[in-house]
């Protein structure tokens, strides 16, 4: 089957596939997310545990896609062989994402500087200000479209049995997105808005309480544990739907870039 015959999944067909694929793993997505968000509070292995888990959840919810369900005990088993690759795919994109915001925080600065030297004089200022904020926009689509091209990075580390490091991982999932940066954007942003009542529940509305109590007061770490507490909570419910969504958006670009002569682990499909 040639990659033009196979049509894209729309971008309401992911954002449901994701919701479907969570909805019928509920128990399981959700349990293996509020382990991964207990483990985040562990430096380093408990971070390597958390990422693992993230590339866990995507296997099953991609094993489901492709009609081959696999057990959460058997594909625990592939993906705790590579744990440490998986905290190298966060490290490598987060280096990547930092590296990118150094660039635009430079820039900004060069070009904040004649704004300042040039203040007063109304030619020079007018030209200085268009330039910084030319330089912000720009850098921020091009963070943003990066980020896009790494968004489904630890999925082939979790899936296809030749990836074995975070590096390659990351390099297949910049291959993979090629020329689908603007779909996965949209993607992005609905999803996000999906679960937006949710982050306002969990995060934003307890935040709103802390800051109105006084500082290092019994009243203000109370707050701070719960906030704490439902902030958790909250990552934990949307965690496993954004990793079914980058599940989906990986089974979509593989069908229509390879076809669907897929494979998983050992096993032809």
């Amino acid at each position: 089957m040639s990659q033009s015959s196979i049509r894209p999944l729309s971008i309401g067909n992911v954002v449901s596939a994701g919701l479907v694929l969570y909805r019928s793993n509920l128990k399981t997505y959700l349990q293996l997310a509020i382990t991964a968000y207990l483990w985040i509070l562990l430096p380093i292995y408990g971070w390597a545990k958390y990422s693992a888990i993230n590339g866990l959840i995507s296997r099953l919810a991609f094993a489901e896609l492709i009609n081959k369900p696999e057990s959460v005990s058997t594909a625990r088993d592939r993906i705790d062989s590579r744990l440490w690759s998986f905290l190298g795919v966060g490290l490598g994109v987060g280096i990547r994402l930092f590296g990118l915001y150094l660039l635009l925080y430079f820039g900004l600065i060069l070009c904040l500087i004649p704004l300042i030297v040039l203040q007063g004089q109304v030619a020079g200022g007018l030209i200085a200000a268009i330039a910084f904020l030319v330089v912000l926009v720009v850098g921020i689509i091009a963070i943003v479209r990066f980020y896009s091209r790494w968004f489904v990075a630890e999925i082939p580390l979790a899936v296809e049995e030749e990836i074995a490091s975070g590096r390659d991982s990351i390099r297949r999932s910049y291959e993979l997105t090629k020329d689908y940066v603007g779909r996965i954007q949209y993607i992005v942003v609905v999803a996000f808005v999906v679960t937006l009542p949710i982050q306002i529940i969990t995060g934003y509305i307890p935040s709103i309480f802390q800051v109105r109590t006084e500082p290092n007061s019994t009243a203000y770490w109370t707050v701070y544990f719960i906030s704490l507490g439902l902030s958790l909570l909250g990552g934990a419910i949307i965690m496993p739907f954004w990793q079914a969504i980058k599940a989906v958006i990986y089974y979509d670009l593989r069908s229509r870039r390879e076809g669907l002569d897929l494979q998983l682990g050992d096993r032809d499909f």
